[in-house]
């Protein structure tokens, strides 16, 4: 595919891109989801509607575990004054499990994860962004499909995997075209006909190397497998000779293929397939060191019509860098003190960063940020403020047009 690509990892990358293209969003919003539960994607969704982008929400009813929390996910959005439907076939044995989301018919995304705060914070997944109007329609085909409950043919020539219709026909054909190697990062291999697939190609001298989980179905011996020690492993991912991957909601597993609405993306785009190898083979030699910060959770935020917590603030609190979300400094209750000079509480060593540039205060009434008269500024959603100002959750804080943080309580 020829066109704009970019790879999403997590943890790491988080909520980030999906809030970026949801802010860039001028028209419509398609999003497909089976969990949700992170408050600051419901936060954009919210003001993306606020600014007269018609958002649409498929929301499965079938997610095990996740009834209530989709129904109450319902019950918000529709108070927001956002359209959600939940696909009419979509039952326990033929779930609509597929993860996407459309912009502008122009962007799509297709995730491996769901956007809740564990997916999006210490597991291993992936997400493809790619700015293709094909691929966006073709999804928006399907999507329009599910939301008025009519038929659907997918187009074969589109680089998307859609269950039942045609993933298995295609993931067939990927995998039987490998003639080096096939790395695959999935929990669940367990449908025979792969399987022997898999089996049949270790034989013919193909590198067949299976990332999985502890718990899993336990594979053929022939096939290399390891279970993934630093992560929670939730990504479903097929590399073949490192040159193309699928990515997306399918694992290989019969249902998958077969029952359930799943949907991945066929990649070949040279910069997405280097990150991608890079990280597949970090985890399988286990050779990056486990940060503590990797365990994330969100426990207060903003429900789908933007409320504000009402209880006090806790310890917890937090600033996350909007590139990186694994870069990530403590808020004390009381006085935090930021700037470039190594007496501070954060010390953040850039060059527009003041000696002593800016101080946070948490306590019970709140949070607050005060400018120290710092040369560059001190910045809070893109405004730079006068003396001081009050943060609440998502705020992004800027120091002196230096790299910029999200306050998230966690």
């Amino acid at each position: 595919m020829a066109q704009k690509v970019s790879l999403i990892v997590q943890p790491g990358d988080s909520f980030f891109p999906i809030v970026r293209a949801i802010d860039k969003a001028e028209r419509c919003i398609n999003l497909t989801v089976f969990r949700m539960d992170d408050p600051i994607i419901q936060r954009a969704l919210v003001e993306a509607h606020a600014r007269r982008v018609r958002i649409r929400i498929l929301i499965s009813s079938s997610a095990r575990g996740w009834e209530e929390r989709n129904q109450k996910l319902f019950k918000e959005a529709r108070k927001a004054g956002i359209a959600t439907k939940e696909p009419s076939a979509d039952k326990k044995k033929a779930r609509y499990h597929y993860k996407v989301m459309t912009v502008d018919a122009s962007v799509a995304l297709v995730f491996t994860f769901n956007p809740t705060r564990e997916n999006l914070h210490y597991t291993r997944d992936f997400g493809i962004e790619v700015y293709n109007a094909q691929v966006a329609s073709e999804i928006d085909r399907l999507f329009a499909a599910d939301w008025d409950n009519t038929s659907f043919t997918p187009n074969e020539d589109s680089p998307l995997l859609i269950s039942p219709f045609n993933s298995r026909k295609k993931m067939n054909a990927i995998l039987e075209g490998a003639e080096k190697s096939i790395h695959i990062a999935d929990a669940k291999v367990e449908d025979p006909a792969i399987l022997q697939l898999l089996v049949n190609k270790a034989r013919s001298d193909v590198e067949v190397r299976i990332l999985g989980s502890q718990q899993g179905t336990p594979l053929p011996s022939s096939l290399d497998s390891r279970a993934i020690p630093r992560y929670k492993l939730h990504a479903k991912c097929t590399i073949v000779d490192g040159v193309r991957a699928v990515i997306g909601s399918m694992n290989l597993r019969t249902e998958s293929f077969d029952k359930r609405r799943e949907v991945s993306i066929l990649v070949d785009d040279p910069d997405v397939l280097k990150r991608l190898n890079a990280v597949f083979m970090s985890d399988w030699e286990q050779k990056a060191p486990t940060l503590s910060g990797d365990v994330t959770k969100i426990v207060r935020g903003y429900d789908m019509q933007g409320a504000q917590p009402t209880a006090p603030l806790e310890k917890g609190m937090f600033l996350i860098s909007r590139t990186d979300a694994l870069v990530r400094y403590s808020l004390s209750q009381g006085t935090t003190s930021l700037g470039r000079a190594e007496e501070n509480d954060i010390v953040i060593s850039e060059a527009l960063v003041s000696r002593h540039h800016a101080t946070i205060t948490l306590d019970q009434s709140g949070c607050t940020i005060t400018d120290l008269e710092s040369g560059n500024g001190t910045y809070v959603n893109g405004e730079r403020i006068q003396g001081h100002a009050v943060l609440k959750l998502g705020d992004v804080v800027a120091l002196g047009g230096a790299q910029e943080f999200r306050l998230l309580e966690l």
